[in-house]
């Protein structure tokens, strides 16, 4: 990635009804705290050497980051937005999904196309599965029993089952995927490809391509 913000931004939304949206700045080595109600940035927190993937925890108070030339997951507290931890990964970490329950981080580590888990209470590495080559989106179905990343240079969508930590499908989409994530219901997933201008539709329970969405490129 050459941009100097990483497309991955997430909302917190907070008891006093605001919401907060934050940004990883690939090149700038920070994290970028926005105003959705203003429409304004308002902090920007130095972290890690190339922050790329965020995610929150399940109760807003801790943001997780993909330090990607320093191979480790940071964890930024959201209230007083510090570094106050760091958990191990795979070489280059790209983006990261945590389980429903938020006990395991599940990383796409792209120099080795793996997928790492982190038992996050433990703060240790648990295991690795074998994905596609450049693996990158990352996504857990509602109900945790599925897990999906996506491989650029293969251009699949993997589906792992998170027990087995095996894949159990792969479905073909097009050029370069990029993200992924679930409906709310679990019924759908949805796939980018950056190259292809597509966004694939894929049932879950089929294993199979319902639809593509394409866009002009």
């Amino acid at each position: 990635m050459t941009i100097s913000a990483f497309l991955c931004a997430i909302l917190s939304f907070t008891p006093a009804h605001a919401y907060k949206a934050y940004v990883s700045n690939e090149k700038g080595n920070s994290v970028t705290v926005i105003d959705t109600d203003k429409l304004e940035a308002i902090a920007t927190v130095k972290v890690g050497r190339r922050p790329r993937g965020i995610a929150l925890n399940k109760d807003g108070s801790e943001l997780y980051i993909c330090a990607g030339d320093d191979d480790a997951i940071q964890a930024l507290d959201t209230k007083t937005l510090k570094i106050t931890g760091k958990l191990p990964s795979g070489p280059d970490p790209e983006l990261l999904a945590l389980s429903p329950d938020g006990s395991i981080i599940y990383v796409s580590n792209e120099n080795d196309n793996l997928v790492t888990l982190i038992d996050v209470k433990k703060k240790e590495m648990i295991g690795d599965i074998p994905v596609g080559v450049e693996p990158e989106g990352m996504a857990v179905s509602p109900d945790g029993k599925l897990l999906v990343n996506t491989s650029e240079t293969t251009n699949m969508a993997h589906l792992i089952d998170t027990q087995s930590k095996e894949i159990v499908a792969n479905i073909l989409v097009d050029g370069r995927p990029r993200f992924a994530e679930f409906k709310q219901d679990g019924s759908e997933l949805w796939v980018s490809s950056e190259v292809g201008g597509t966004v694939a539709v894929i049932d879950p329970v089929k294993r199979e391509l319902k639809q593509k969405i394409s866009f002009d490129i």
